[in-house]
């Protein structure tokens, strides 16, 4: 009797085992890739971000290749082909997925299997892709209007162009309020809010949209980002003393921040790549001359890589003024320090070394110096 008890227990606790073994969640992720027109070769499977980097290989047969591995959370991968500068980006979690592109093609890839990439990609399937229909037909009016260049624009009809402008941002901060509320609970909001929101400058929308996110996504790789962000926002913000720093000019001499206390000074984050940057300096060689002898000055930052291109614009666009930059591109350590998702950007600092403003730009910039340098 007593081994009959002793085997059904056993009976009892082999079958529980299978049970669990069956419904357990699979841990870890393969990835069966196929490339359409690549029968062999290397292909890469990357994670980069600051200075967290991971990179896995594989060959590739036939026009086939898998990955397999695990991910401690949903991370942004690329899969790319080797000697290639792009590939294919997705959101990476614990889950059997499928990838198929072609080597022309990458950023068209078909994934499927994978369901916080999925919930992500949908912004930019609809909503991104409403707001962008609806650009497109403005900025046709608006080359139509200036014959690439040659038209200047009546006051009407730049009245006209910032209305739909301005219309078209309330369209699209609604699209985008819509998916970051209703996505409070997955990974593409907190993705959303970082690519749509802190790029383009917004550090109370930051704030607010962070806190509705839910305890497991403000943890995540994404939501922590999201909260050094914010934390960076505070340290720069209007009212708070300006970080110090120093930086190269063109000719090797350093340059620090603290050289310009007792003047308003323009810290102007720019490039010689960026179009709007480009035309918004002669506003800033317009206000430069105005208050210079009043006590206002500038002082450029380049986020340039090559210094030759660097001087060109400088000389070529008539900008007199302090420019300084340690070439790094997009790493320029003053940038950053001050957190710069997009150029160009601006602070206006005082004479005390506090922030006084952020992101003067057209006439902005002339009211706010017009304001201080009347009263003194």
């Amino acid at each position: 009797m007593k081994n009959k008890f002793l085997k059904s227990g056993l009976l009892a606790v082999t079958l529980a085992a299978l049970i669990v073994s069956c419904s357990k969640k699979e841990e870890g992720y393969t990835i069966s890739g196929k490339f359409v027109d690549v029968k062999e070769g290397m292909v890469y499977l990357e994670f980069m971000d600051g200075d967290k980097k991971i990179i896995d290989s594989t060959t590739i047969t036939n026009g086939s290749f898998t990955f397999s591995g695990k991910v401690e959370e949903p991370l942004l991968y690329t899969i790319k082909l080797k000697g290639a500068d792009y590939g294919a980006g997705f959101l990476l979690d614990n889950e059997n997925i499928t990838f198929e592109a072609k080597k022309d093609s990458m950023y068209l890839a078909k994934v499927s299997g994978a369901t916080q990439d999925s919930i992500y990609k949908s912004f930019y399937k609809n909503e991104f892709k409403k707001i962008s229909g609806l650009a497109g037909p403005i900025y046709r009016v608006s080359d139509s209007l200036k014959q690439g260049g040659k038209v200047k624009l009546t006051p009407e009809q730049n009245e006209m162009l910032d209305k739909r402008w301005a219309d078209l941002q309330v369209f699209a901060d609604d699209l985008t309020d819509k998916y970051i509320r209703s996505h409070q609970d997955k990974l593409g909001a907190a993705l959303v809010i970082d690519e749509r929101i802190v790029t383009y400058g917004a550090p109370e929308k930051v704030k607010e949209y962070y806190a509705i996110l839910t305890p497991e996504i403000q943890k995540s790789f994404y939501g922590k980002k999201l909260k050094e962000t914010i934390d960076l926002n505070a340290k720069t913000a209007v009212g708070s003393p300006a970080p110090e720093f120093s930086q190269a000019d063109v000719n090797g001499k350093m340059v620090k921040l603290s050289d310009y206390k007792g003047k308003y000074v323009l810290v102007d984050f720019w490039a010689s790549w960026c179009g709007p940057c480009r035309k918004e300096n002669p506003n800033v060689v317009l206000a430069y001359k105005t208050y210079h002898d009043k006590g206002f000055d500038v002082l450029g930052v380049s986020l340039d890589d090559k210094k030759n291109l660097w001087e060109k614009a400088i000389e070529k666009d008539g900008l007199t003024w302090t420019h300084v930059s340690d070439l790094k591109g997009w790493k320029n350590d003053v940038a950053v320090l001050y957190g710069v998702k997009l150029v160009p950007t601006n602070y206006l600092i005082g004479p005390d070394g506090k922030i006084v403003a952020k992101n003067l730009r057209e006439e902005a910039l002339q009211v706010k110096l017009k304001e201080i340098f009347s009263k003194s």
